[in-house]
């Protein structure tokens, strides 16, 4: 078996931190091809002195790093990607958990393909304890795999548009070779660092293979970064966007693949930040509205004559959405309009 490494970002997690780690050490594999690197994010609660007493209970597995200062799960997972020695990285986040074979599941198919990518599928859980499910075993699921090899463009255009390689950094399995070498990081000081790099992950990505065995406990945290409301931090998603168009047209990415990117912008940035503005918000604030009105006729002005747009690509309820961009809204309009989006993102 290669080495695995398992990076966790930790702050604030003291309630939840013992629940993950134990999934992880309950693992059926062979410890000594386990490697655990929890960055401690400049916690103020026990979340340090915890990681330190299971830091001392499995020394020749787990090692702590502590940062000074707060750079968000970004800035952690970085760090622990830099020190990580493993030859495929597993990111976990430090309130969910594992199902006992997550590792071993998806290290045999990352084995027998000679995978870049293992992903598998999550259970949203809401539990405060640690619950497993029967997984089965491994040959029972083999009809349920895809694999997805890309040879040339054309094939990158139908995986990515696909999104059957999402943008979580979670329920994945992945090379490290491919990250260092094609500097897949995330961006750092920032929520929502996945919706960046889940991306550029997409993009060098050449052999994959999805299961949809669900072995990744995805814990629903009413406090999480996601559901949070009335954060300011949630404007983060559009610094994210616009970082991220702006790394895709320096590694000429948006010469080879506009439409698909464009497409892409549409879900990840016009769908999703309408859904924080309606459902993370007390009173959806007008003023972020409009910075995404800004963004959008900036970066996908002509969107309507994109192909996949014309085509259909959208319900009639999201191109209202995606409409509501191009052509501000006033005020009062807005708070109407939001109260509208605020049932359609509900369903």
């Amino acid at each position: 078996m290669d080495k695995v490494s398992v990076i966790i970002p930790c702050y604030n997690v003291e309630k939840y931190i013992d629940r993950t780690l134990e999934s992880i050490f309950w693992q059926e594999i062979d410890m000594n091809f386990l490697e655990v690197i929890c960055v401690d994010d400049a916690s103020t609660d026990n979340t340090f002195e915890k990681l330190k007493a299971w830091e001392k209970k499995f020394s020749d597995q787990l090692g702590v790093i502590r940062l000074s200062s707060n750079g968000r799960q970004g800035m952690a997972r970085n760090i622990g990607l830099d020190y990580s020695t493993g030859k495929y990285i597993a990111f976990i986040d430090a309130d969910d958990w594992l199902e006992k074979d997550y590792i071993k599941i998806l290290h045999d198919i990352a084995i027998r393909g000679d995978y870049d990518v293992v992903q598998c599928e999550f259970i949203r859980d809401s539990s405060e304890n640690l619950e497993f499910v029967n997984s089965g075993s491994l040959s029972e699921e083999k009809t349920n795999e895809e694999e997805m090899i890309i040879r040339d463009n054309e094939d990158r255009k139908k995986v990515f548009h696909s999104k059957i390689i999402n943008n979580y950094a979670h329920c994945k399995l992945i090379k490290k070779e491919l990250l260092v070498n094609n500097k897949i990081y995330f961006t750092e000081g920032l929520a929502y660092e996945d919706s960046y790099w889940g991306v550029l992950l997409n993009m060098y990505v050449k052999k994959a293979c999805i299961t949809k065995k669900k072995l990744y406990h995805y814990y629903v945290n009413t406090n999480s970064t996601g559901l949070s409301k009335n954060e300011m931090y949630h404007l983060d998603l559009l610094t994210n966007q616009v970082l991220l168009w702006n790394e895709l047209k320096k590694r000429r990415f948006m010469e080879l693949f506009k439409d698909e990117i464009e497409v892409e912008y549409v879900y990840s940035c016009v769908l999703i930040f309408w859904k924080m503005l309606s459902l993370r918000y007390d009173a959806p604030p007008y003023s972020y509205y409009r910075m995404l009105c800004a963004v959008v006729q900036e970066h996908i002005p002509d969107i309507m004559k994109n192909p996949y747009i014309e085509k259909g690509e959208l319900s009639e309820e999201y191109m209202l959405i995606l409409q509501s961009c191009l052509n501000e809204m006033n005020k009062a309009d807005f708070q109407v309009f939001a109260k509208s989006v605020k049932l359609i993102m509900s369903k």
